[in-house]
C-alpha cells in the first residue's frame, strides 16, 4: 500500500524521537538503585518496542506493524498492573 510522503516522514520522525527517548530511558534504567529497577526498565522497553511498529507503518507493511505491536501488549499490561499495585497510586 502506498503511504503519502507526509505520513512517511512524520512516522520516521516519531521513530527517531522514540529512539532518543529510549536512550534517555536506558541511562535512567542503568542508574536506578536497588528496589526501583523494574519501572525504568519497563519504560525503556516500552520505548524500544514502539520503534518497529512505527517503521513498519512508515513502510506500508500493516501486517508487520501488527506483529511488531504484539510484544507491547504484555509489557503494557505488566506496567498497568504494577501501577495499580504501587502504594503511591
Amino acid at each position: 500500500m502506498h503511504i503519502p510522503a507526509v505520513f512517511f516522514w512524520a512516522l520516521v520522525v516519531l521513530a527517531a524521537l522514540q529512539l532518543l527517548s529510549a536512550a534517555r530511558a536506558l541511562t535512567r534504567a542503568l542508574r536506578a538503585g536497588p528496589g526501583a529497577r523494574i519501572d525504568p526498565w519497563l519504560t525503556c522497553a516500552d520505548h524500544v518496542l514502539s520503534i518497529p511498529p512505527l517503521v513498519a507503518l512508515a513502510m506500508g507493511e500493516f501486517g508487520a506493524a501488527f506483529y511488531a505491536m504484539l510484544p507491547l501488549g504484555p509489557l503494557l499490561t505488566w506496567s498497568l498492573v504494577r501501577g495499580f499495585r504501587s502504594p503511591a497510586a
